[in-house]
């Protein structure tokens, strides 16, 4: 018996060993992945960027916060802050603050392709925009060319981004209080015939002043990530759009982002590794086939226990038919209405002394039955308390249809 276990452990611990190193030796996928993170080396990560902003702002804090803006920038002056990220869609309370830190003297730096809430709405602003896939040499070609603004920066050649780039630009911005610093345009090119997807320049880097401070907002992300930093005739459009900020204090924003980075853990770090994983679950798996089929082989018979019967169900319904059979239905109706207000009570916490208007509104609002029938419910039963005879089995049917109404109806 001893040998004949050895042999199936050494075996299943071949296979083991064998499925590591088929999973190990298989070429990682490219991870197309857009997160923006400062410590991702993925094509759409932004840790080149990260490594570059020491030299960006020489001599000054570069400060990585994975916390809410509003537990960050209080109380800052002379300081940038920058997102980069696929959306920006700050709550109510985020954007205040950062309206807040901008009037202080303060600097916001957001790349980002989709603006949404109170931030968006506040700005004005609308993007669209288009996604360049470009991989076969079948495909249409589609091109944009983009530049800046400011003479001080704008290059003697166009940027081109032709590849795996969304070109996104603003439909819409405050254009009264927005200073415009970069332009873009499109081109489709088929069979050698170049024309232009969209009429004139799209904007697409903007500036608003606001009190003390800058808030400069760019629509094209992919152009900070690493994919296009290793690319020699891109590469300086990221560092040219961040040198609009002031040599000072910057911080990096890592909260708001499309995968925010959690605690490692022993577990995580094998579950992020596919090798590791395609591992860890064949052993799980392995050890459940070997304790299922072993417990098979020696478990004991369990003998058949018949449950206890609910003699609680029969004694109700013996008193019931009791009640119905006496025909005293005014009885049976204060039965039912006092189990009925036990139960709310109960599940809803609401005292039940006085049936008025507020308590059929709390009792609507927390069961979730529309006030309506709560109050046909509610005012049955105080009708009904008032009686001392003359209740038939009509009545009785009606209460109790009210109840089950009422039940059915509950969501919670």
């Amino acid at each position: 018996m001893l040998k004949k276990n050895t042999t199936y452990y050494i075996i299943l611990g071949l296979l083991f060993v064998l499925a590591v190193l088929l999973q190990y030796n298989t070429p990682k996928p490219i991870n197309w992945t857009e997160n923006y993170s400062n410590s991702s080396k993925i094509p759409f990560g932004t840790y080149i960027l990260n490594d570059l902003l020491s030299d960006l702002f020489p001599n000054q804090e570069i400060k990585e916060t994975k916390i809410p803006i509003y537990n960050t920038i209080n109380y800052q002056t002379n300081t940038n802050y920058i997102i980069i990220n696929n959306t920006f869609a700050p709550d109510e309370y985020d954007t205040e603050t950062i309206f807040n830190y901008v009037h202080e003297g303060n600097n916001l730096f957001v790349a980002a392709r989709i603006f949404e809430g109170p931030f968006a709405d506040s700005l004005k602003i609308n993007t669209e925009g288009y996604y360049f896939f470009n991989v076969t040499s079948n495909d249409a070609e589609q091109v944009a060319y983009i530049n800046f603004e400011n003479p001080n920066l704008k290059q003697p050649n166009d940027y081109i981004f032709n590849k795996k780039f969304y070109n996104y630009y603003f439909t819409n911005f405050d254009t009264a209080n927005a200073i415009v610093l970069g332009k873009s345009y499109q081109t489709i090119t088929s069979n050698n015939l170049i024309t232009k997807k969209n009429e004139g320049e799209n904007i697409n880097f903007i500036k608003i002043n606001m009190g003390k401070g800058t808030i400069f907002i760019n629509t094209l992300p992919n152009a900070f990530s690493n994919y296009f930093l290793t690319d020699t005739l891109n590469y300086s459009y990221p560092i040219y759009a961040l040198s609009n900020l002031p040599n000072q204090p910057t911080f990096w924003d890592e909260y708001y982002k499309v995968g925010r980075k959690d605690a490692s853990t022993p577990l995580r770090f094998i579950l992020n590794e596919p090798a590791l994983k395609f591992a860890y679950f064949l052993l799980i798996f392995s050890l459940l086939f070997y304790i299922i089929f072993k417990a098979k082989r020696k478990q004991r018979i369990i003998p058949v226990i018949e449950p206890i019967s609910n003699s609680t169900t029969d004694f109700i319904g013996v008193v019931s038919s009791m009640y119905y059979q006496e025909k005293n239905h005014l009885n049976l109706a204060h039965k039912k209405i006092n189990y009925f207000l036990e139960m709310v009570r109960s599940n809803y916490l609401i005292a039940t002394e006085k049936l008025d208007e507020t308590f059929i509104q709390n009792l609507a609002l927390k069961s979730g039955v529309s006030v309506a029938t709560t109050t046909v419910l509610i005012k049955k039963i105080n009708a009904i308390k008032q009686l001392n005879n003359s209740f038939s089995e009509a009545d009785l049917i009606h209460l109790n249809k009210l109840i089950n109404t009422f039940n059915q109806t509950k969501t919670r």
